[in-house]
């Protein structure tokens, strides 16, 4: 993720230090599932201290995700579910690659 904010030039990667190293354990959480409810909540308040309105957070085999933002104007958060992360991630390609691409998406 580092060399991901540095090529495209975005602020800086900022990882929550308890859980950037991995460990079979999961000392973090109860369920190693970023969609299960707190898993997210280290993350959250890490990402508050630091000013940053989005979570990002996926499980040891990177087949789950979990994306929280925060409203800038409540300081309030909306985790996403993973049909919601379809959505956009399928609105975002159809925008920005398939309407224009005449072949099918």
């Amino acid at each position: 993720a580092v060399r991901s904010f540095e090529t495209f030039e975005l602020p800086p990667f900022l990882a929550v230090p308890e859980q950037c190293k991995p460990d079979p354990t999961f000392p973090t959480v109860a369920f190693p599932n970023p969609e299960e409810k707190g898993a997210l909540d280290i993350a959250m308040a890490f990402a508050k201290t630091n000013n940053c309105d989005l979570v990002f957070a996926n499980d040891p085999d990177a087949d789950r995700m979990a994306i929280a933002e925060r409203d800038r104007q409540t300081g309030e958060w909306t985790v996403f579910t993973g049909d919601q992360i379809g959505t956009m991630l399928g609105h975002w390609l159809w925008e920005s690659v398939g309407k224009d691409c005449g072949k099918p998406v």
